[in-house]
């Protein structure tokens, strides 16, 4: 009996500690420390995977138009130790408009599922949707409602 309580015990710490693993996937942020091209690279490909799928065209040509303003300010230089103190502030002030952009396009993109019963029915169903597309549905509702009860007066 302790034996099989035991195991059953050490089977779902396991798949909660895997669940926490893939829940705490590492945002693309740009650093001071890393080569600037290898940096811009890892934001272009992560700026076409899955991860970051709810990035909106504006905020990827915003991203764009400040990576292409790094790559002319660092003028084939590596590392940002090589620049000037003012040139240096104003490659950080891009990698900031880069890092907030992605790490809201990844807030966005995050995959929420849940186990919902349809009315009548007692068989649960998962439905999964990212974040933004759970938001896009709570404010389509919202609006829906708002509009149905100016129209009944």
């Amino acid at each position: 009996m302790y034996r099989t309580t035991t195991l059953a015990l050490m089977l779902s710490l396991g798949l909660v500690a895997t669940v926490q693993a893939k829940a705490q996937k590492d945002t693309v942020q740009m650093d001071s420390f890393t080569p600037v091209s290898e940096q811009i690279r890892r934001v272009e490909t992560a700026m076409g995977s899955e991860d970051y799928s709810e990035i909106g065209l504006e905020d990827k040509s915003r991203v764009q138009q400040a990576l292409n303003r790094i790559r002319i300010k660092m003028n084939g230089r590596e590392k940002l130790d090589e620049l000037a103190p003012q040139e240096r502030n104003d490659l950080f002030n891009e990698q900031e408009i880069v890092n907030t952009i992605m790490t809201r396009a990844q807030a966005d993109s995050r995959m929420i599922c849940r186990r919902e019963r349809l009315t009548g029915s007692n068989m649960p169903t998962s439905v999964c949707l990212t974040v933004a597309q759970r938001r896009k549905a709570q404010e389509d509702s919202r609006r829906a409602l708002t509009d149905q009860q100016r129209i009944s007066r």
